[in-house]
């Protein structure tokens, strides 16, 4: 089993607030402009006035664009609100309910480069073109698609089923269709330690045989919502840090590049002197002030655009009070609760599923898996191993 290069990722960096709250600074400077023009549009509105006839942007446009952009920050807050507490508090019954059987872990970079090519390609002009385009390829696709944050979880199911906790085949529905626990199952899972694992701790949910997670991608989820991110206790590093220790960075100094092989023991305490930048909730929490301020904002400038169409109504046939206050309606109070909160809980099912239930199911090795089916085997051939949680 190849030792991780990395330390696992455990949550945004450092500075997520300042980068969150400057990505929006040049949009507030333009929704500032159009909320300064809607505070000077009575002035020019009178026939007499040389600005009268020249081009403008219509006040309606502008609350249109304000109400817009108040479904997608509001969003964001009911995702921050809700669909992050759910997913916390379904990740804890992983820690409270799960049982811990052996399997293995598969994960491989999406878009690594060989560096024996590399070294071929840059000995040529074209070469090193080749190997510039190919690296800036693998950035973006890498960040694009977040695949290197993901990888395979395989393990028998007959293991869960011999479990002392499972009776999940006991049930007398699952009994009447005859639904047995054989075979091996393959799923996508969230991985924060990047490297392949061979026989280790798979938590599975007895309810859910198709709900395995590695144990120690799980830990670090667990200590990714902590009160301060770090490992845990078990991990090897204390997850609770003083607020000096926040924003020190504690790294491995030996990072090793062969592919030496390894137990999980070792691997957790390689890992343990080896994460990321750890960061205060407080972090998070400054997102969610920074959401709802945009939120705050985009209502009160639409009431305002809407107040100033009332009064400019008369002299413009493009601008109508009563379409205005129609649109803020419909919308603010509408659409942007509809799409916020449905949005939401139409994507939590979806990743409730994807985390309990998906998978795929194969009587032989990884590679060759198929949709689920029931297989008989025979008693002898159902045997498997458990460990008992500690």
């Amino acid at each position: 089993m190849a030792a991780s290069p990395n330390g696992p990722l455990l949550a945004l960096p450092s500075g997520s607030i300042l980068q969150f709250l400057f990505m929006t600074l040049p949009l507030l400077g333009v929704y500032l402009y159009f909320l300064y023009l809607a505070y000077d549009r009575p002035n020019i509105a009178n026939p007499n006035n040389p600005k009268y006839a020249l081009d403008r942007i219509r006040l309606m446009d502008i609350l249109l664009t304000y109400l817009v952009t108040l479904i997608p920050f509001s969003t964001l807050i009911v995702y921050m609100l809700w669909f992050v507490n759910q997913r916390h508090a379904l990740s804890k019954r992983y820690e409270n309910e799960a049982i811990s059987i052996l399997g293995n872990v598969h994960y491989n970079e999406s878009y690594y480069i060989d560096e024996t090519i590399n070294e071929a390609w840059r000995e040529t002009f074209t070469g090193q073109v080749k190997h510039t385009t190919a690296k800036l390829w693998a950035w973006l696709a890498n960040g694009l698609t977040l695949r290197n944050n993901y990888g395979y979880v395989e393990y028998d199911l007959s293991r869960v089923a011999n479990h002392p906790a499972c009776n999940y085949e006991d049930r007398p529905k699952n009994k009447r269709k005859n639904k047995l626990l054989v075979g091996t199952i393959t799923k996508k899972v969230r991985v924060y330690h990047r490297y392949p694992r061979e026989q280790v701790s798979i938590l599975v949910l007895p309810d859910y045989p198709y709900s395995g997670q590695p144990k120690i991608d799980m830990e670090a989820d667990w200590a990714s919502f902590a009160k301060y991110v770090g490992l845990s206790s078990s991990s090897g590093v204390v997850g609770n840090l003083t607020d000096e220790e926040i924003d020190e960075v504690v790294e491995d100094p030996l990072r090793r590049k062969n592919n030496d092989s390894t137990t999980e023991n070792d691997a957790s305490m390689t890992n343990s002197t080896a994460f990321k930048r750890v960061f205060s909730r407080d972090r998070s929490r400054g997102v969610l002030l920074v959401a709802i301020f945009w939120v705050i904002f985009l209502v009160l400038a639409s009431l305002f655009v809407v107040h100033q169409i009332i009064v400019v109504d008369e002299y413009y046939a493009d601008e109508d009070g009563k379409s205005a206050w129609m649109a803020f309606w419909i919308i603010a109070c509408g659409v942007t609760p509809a799409v916020a909160c449905g949005g939401n809980w139409m994507r939590w099912k979806m990743y409730e599923r994807w985390i309990l239930r998906s998978g795929s199911k194969s009587k032989g090795a990884r590679g060759s898996a198929k949709k689920d089916e029931t297989v008989d085997y025979d008693d002898e051939n159902r045997g498997g191993s458990y460990i008992q949680m500690n």
